[in-house]
């Protein structure tokens, strides 16, 4: 259990008032590197080094498929189910890592995800055949999980209010550096060698940020053995979560919007290469651009939370956005074809409102249950991804050869995120300890 100094800063409401651990204020000499603080800028660019794992290694292993059908001998279609092993590992265990970082704290079980990413790296780069790929990519996967999940849960622990939104938008927004640059990391590698090196990379990423958490990350949450991880605890700290109008709001909200986001990702090479015939380079270049839209949402959502903008303002705002962004693709496609100009930059500007979206959501949902923040980042983390998953599938099974199927998931389920947000409701009452 935190001290009861640490309970009175977490409750007391000061704002952006960085919470740390106790034994580390009293005996910092027993650090051989000091713990980054907080609100400088090397413990954002850590943290977005965590948070980015899963989306470089992702990313960057599309880049050796063809190479890796080659050297293993098997068709170029059975390839992509490594990154079906991936995102099962992915989804799947930040439903575990919550409840063991409510328990144990967020340090250990953020060293013990990025060991099993990195070693999941070296397994990758030594295997031998397809079925040995599969199960290592699985145990990247299962590595990959907490960094979703508990990146929010740290900045939350940290920093409250209108600091913790700013450095969540911060960080989301240095975090997609790495789908940006993965593509171009990917080429590089297979230039120099073969896709091992792809896999040996990633190892490396691993180990370097394993080597900066254990250095840099001073522990956030320490709840003591009154936290029982046992099946009725965990049970009930899931449930506390579902029981909070504000934490189910807020998570639907964010869970929806990401599957509007999910839904043109899914269809972009459909719609981009099939439908407007662009080459793979064309494509690479305009799915960056659409990113720089999210990051450009995210650095603008940090600097108005840091002038403590209301969150509601930006977050409405961009919902608007992307519900008239998303009526508009769905009307112009179902009309005519529009021209390529003018459809990217409709998309543009709806990636551009996911950043303004997502950190305020993801704040918000984590606000009245901040005592099971890990719990709660975890169910989070679980729900936007199966919600895009669906995303994913009714685009492909809707698909015609034109752009409809990816339009009209966006307006399905940026409609839905409007719907909850103006579901109203209170802000916010605190969930203690059970």
């Amino acid at each position: 259990m935190m001290s009861h100094a640490i309970n009175a800063l977490a409750h007391g409401g000061i704002l952006g008032k960085a919470r740390y651990h106790p034994i580390a204020i009293a005996s910092p000499e027993i650090f051989v590197f000091r713990p980054f603080e907080p609100h400088s800028m090397r413990f954002l660019v850590m943290m977005a080094a965590f948070g980015g794992l899963p989306a470089l290694g992702t990313d960057i292993a599309l880049s050796g498929m063809l190479a890796i059908s080659h050297s293993l001998d098997v068709a170029p279609g059975d390839i992509g189910v490594t990154l079906t092993a991936f995102m099962i590992g992915f989804a799947i265990s930040p439903l575990a890592y919550g409840p063991l970082a409510d328990r144990f704290g967020r340090k250990p079980i953020i060293l013990y995800s990025t060991a099993i990413f990195a070693l999941g790296g070296w397994g990758c780069a030594t295997a031998t055949s397809l079925t040995l790929l599969l199960g290592w990519r699985l145990v990247q996967g299962v590595g990959a999980g907490a960094s979703f999940a508990l990146s929010a849960t740290v900045i939350n622990d940290q920093f409250e209010g209108a600091v913790a939104r700013s450095k969540l938008s911060y960080v989301g927004a240095m975090g997609l550096l790495a789908p940006l640059s993965a593509p171009t990391i990917g080429s590089l590698l297979l230039h120099l060698s073969d896709w091992r090196l792809i896999y040996w990379f990633l190892c490396v990423m691993g180990i370097c940020v394993f080597v900066a958490i254990a250095i840099g990350l001073r522990d956030t949450y320490s709840p003591g053995s009154a936290r029982r991880l046992t099946p009725r605890q965990i049970i009930s700290d899931y449930a506390a979560v579902l029981t909070s109008p504000q934490s189910v709001r807020y998570i639907a909200i964010v869970s929806f919007c990401f599957a509007c986001l999910f839904s043109y990702v899914s269809g972009s090479p459909l719609v981009l290469m099939g439908t407007y015939g662009l080459s793979p380079s064309q494509y690479g270049l305009t799915f960056a651009l659409t990113t720089c839209g999210i990051l450009l949402g995210s650095f603008l959502n940090g600097k108005l939370n840091a002038r403590h903008v209301d969150p509601t303002i930006p977050l409405g705002i961009g919902l608007a956005l992307m519900l008239f962004c998303s009526v508009v693709l769905l009307v112009g496609s179902t009309l005519v074809q529009l021209p390529l100009p003018i459809f990217l930059g409709i998309v543009v500007v709806c990636t551009f409102s996911f950043g303004l979206i997502a950190p305020n959501a993801s704040q918000l949902a984590l606000e009245p249950v901040a005592r099971i923040a890990g719990t709660a980042s975890a169910l989070r983390t679980a729900c936007q991804l199966a919600i895009g998953g669906v995303a994913g599938g009714i685009v492909s099974a809707l698909y015609n050869g034109t752009a409809f199927s990816t339009v009209a998931s966006m307006a399905l389920f940026s409609v839905l995120a409007c719907g909850f947000h103006l579901l109203g409701g209170k802000r916010y009452r605190v969930i203690e300890d059970q």
